[in-house]
């Protein structure tokens, strides 16, 4: 260890004179500590977040929409065969989808009736308990409704005809046969799915649908092959996807998470001002010693690294013990999940994390580089002693 080391191990430890000085130094690396772990913890969340919500709705809905301008149009499987045959395409299937109103008899909500063939729906089945074939039924709809499986439903469509008493919708009853629970408040409360026959018989509407639902292989391409598909049908239909219609919600995720980030950096900002301030305490404490080095032949790049030196050391432990504490409370936040959320609020009901290496590494590179720009000033003004005026004193 040569010398330079030496002195800024040394400064960093408290002795008589100077206990205010170490204090201070040890409440600098707290206040690191504080900064990283919480940066750490929170980024994992909002990762977390974005992750989960993703997840659940490419789980949920198809990546790709094709609708026509007719709104309801024929099931074409020629059409449907067409758009298979792309090789980004994972599977196709119809869907005749409306909004309606839905009575157990004693209570009524609104909801989406999805015609669909759950069998042929891939990741959607792995949310439905129960048999299938029948009407299912959001979980959180269920609650609302006060049914469970095997209870009638009615079912009231926006559609029906005209009467000399006036408009009368088509209503029909079905028995509730699964539940439909992705963990989303606003899909378990608004989403029905009961099999595409079973609704076209109901409603008259046989052979009828007014989308095609498309999964991808890779779901974030769903932009790309919109317009590429767009393209390939002409005229009469159109093309959304799962990235456009939750654009802003994502978008407002992103910005929330960066308005979190800037504010948590400001926690270890304020800890590496307190060891800009520390170590000039430390330099004028330290002054007569600096003179004496400097007698002695040392330059003022040596002094300044005494003092750089001592940062880094600070910085370090305090960067390495955020790392570790910020990583722990993460994994038991993942694992235990012992925080609760309320799921008309936030969409999920526990905290989801994702510990990723990428964003520690942003982290605590920033937090270290900003303990050493800290560092600079007092580093500075220590080389800059005039050593006649402090040793004629």
């Amino acid at each position: 260890m040569n010398f330079e080391s030496f002195l800024a191990f040394k400064y960093i430890k408290s002795n008589r004179s100077d206990k205010f000085i170490s204090f201070s130094s040890l409440m600098s690396i707290i206040g690191i500590i504080l900064g990283v772990a919480a940066l750490i913890v929170v980024m994992g969340v909002m990762n977390g977040f974005d992750n989960e919500l993703e997840k659940k709705i490419m789980g949920v809905n198809p990546h790709v929409f094709v609708k026509n301008f007719s709104g309801v149009f024929d099931y074409n499987k020629d059409l449907i065969k067409n758009i298979e045959s792309n090789k980004e395409v994972k599977y196709v299937y119809p869907l005749l989808t409306t909004q309606c109103i839905v009575s157990s008899g004693r209570f009524s909500s609104g909801a989406v009736l999805n015609g669909i063939d759950i069998k042929k729906s891939g990741e959607l089945k792995r949310y439905i308990k129960g048999d299938l074939n029948g009407v299912v039924v959001g979980s959180e709809l269920m609650k609302i409704l006060g049914i469970a499986t095997m209870s009638k439903l009615r079912i009231i469509l926006p559609f029906g005809k005209t009467t000399p008493f006036g408009f009368a919708p088509l209503a029909f009853k079905e028995t509730v046969t699964g539940i439909f629970k992705s963990g989303m408040y606003d899909y378990d409360t608004t989403f029905i799915y009961a099999p595409i026959e079973d609704v076209w018989n109901k409603t008259q509407m046989k052979g009828k649908i007014n989308t095609i639902a498309i999964v991808l292989k890779d779901p974030y391409k769903a932009r790309e092959f919109s317009k590429k598909l767009e393209h390939q049908l002409g005229m009469g239909f159109y093309v959304s996807n799962w990235i456009e219609l939750n654009s802003n919600f994502f978008s407002a995720l992103k910005l929330e998470k960066f308005a979190l980030f800037v504010i948590l950096l400001l926690v270890i900002l304020v800890a590496a001002f307190n060891i800009t301030s520390s170590l000039t305490m430390l330099v004028m404490e330290k002054v007569k010693d600096v003179a004496v080095l400097m007698a002695f032949g040392a330059t003022k790049q040596n002094i300044r690294n005494i003092f750089v030196k001592q940062a880094v050391v600070v910085g370090f432990v305090g960067v390495l013990i955020g790392d570790f504490v910020g990583i722990a409370l993460s994994f038991l936040l993942k694992k235990y999940q012992f925080i609760q959320l309320p799921k008309d609020v936030y969409y999920i009901n526990t905290i989801p994390v994702d510990i990723n290496a990428a964003y520690i590494t942003v982290i605590s590179i920033t937090a270290f580089l900003l303990v050493i720009l800290a560092s600079l000033y007092p580093a500075k003004k220590a080389s800059n002693v005039d050593i006649v005026e402090v040793l004629r004193s």
